[in-house]
């Protein structure tokens, strides 16, 4: 009967090996899972920060045009001073469409790219450090 059970049926090392290979698949699964909440959070917690810093941005930016309005009209009428402050809003405006990708674009691909592939990112640090032969940040 062993010798029937070793040929057709399972073994007990069969059995072994495989309920180890569900352990472990459980715990990979439980890995990945505990692993996806971290970095989400990470990326949420990043998003946020972004979304308060361009609202207090956004809303010292109205004050100063006010405030810079309201100078303007003291010393030039308020048709002048409306130009000036609109024309100032146009080359901030151009300046940044221009270096998008220098201010924003990259540098969230960066973070974005730390966050998700942190272990692949400090491999390739670690590399781009050994070639340069200098010091990492």
């Amino acid at each position: 009967m062993d010798l029937l059970n070793k040929i057709f049926g399972r073994s007990e090392r069969n059995q072994r090996t495989l309920e180890d290979l569900k352990v472990y698949l459980t715990q990979r699964y439980d890995l990945l899972k505990l692993e996806l909440m971290e970095k989400s959070s990470q990326i949420l917690s990043m998003i946020l920060s972004i979304i308060i810093v361009l609202v207090c941005a956004l809303a010292v930016l109205i004050y100063l045009s006010s405030a810079l309005i309201s100078w303007l009209t003291i010393a030039l009428n308020a048709g002048w001073a409306y130009t000036i402050v609109c024309g100032i809003f146009i080359l901030i405006i151009v300046f940044i469409l221009m270096t998008k990708d220098k201010l924003f674009i990259n540098p969230l691909i960066r973070k974005f790219s730390r966050i998700l592939y942190s272990k692949e990112y400090e491999a390739m640090e670690a590399e781009i450090v050994e070639e340069k032969g200098g010091e990492h940040e």
